[in-house]
């Protein structure tokens, strides 16, 4: 249970980081020139709590899934989370492009990436802190 709750906070962290750095700071400009033509949908600001009670959540799934698939190193995270983070991004991806005017069909294509580089590093940590005190499942 301790992992579970250390890689949940350590994910949930890194996702949050990670998704202002892309969304806020490297990829602004893109995000905003590749907007549907919906309006007034994007809070400004953000409402901070909630991102990350959604990105610990988000951290939460994957620990738990990692945890039962028997990730337990920073590398095999790294690449669960990329396949996860690929899946589940193309996933929302497409089911918002579909029934919203969001962001167009460009800014949809690239969505994915970035969820492959979320997942991943947050990947790398949960499997990391997963693995960490080695492989005895009396510890976790």
């Amino acid at each position: 249970m301790k992992k579970m709750i250390l890689g949940s906070v350590a994910g949930g962290v890194t996702l949050f980081l990670l998704g202002g750095l892309i969304y806020e700071f490297l990829f602004a400009d893109f995000i905003a020139g590749n907007a549907g033509s919906a309006t007034g949908v994007w809070k400004d600001p953000p409402i901070f709590w909630g991102l990350g009670v959604s990105q610990l959540a988000l951290a939460a799934l994957v620990t738990y899934t990692f945890d039962r698939a028997g990730v337990a190193s920073a590398l095999d995270g790294l690449k669960a989370g990329a396949i996860f983070g690929l899946l589940l991004g193309v996933s929302i991806a497409m089911d918002f492009y579909s029934v919203m005017n969001v962001s167009n069909l460009t800014a949809t294509m690239v969505e994915p990436i970035f969820w492959v580089v979320r997942t991943a590093v947050a990947g790398g940590v949960i499997g990391w802190t997963l693995g960490m005190g080695g492989s005895d499942p009396q510890e976790a």
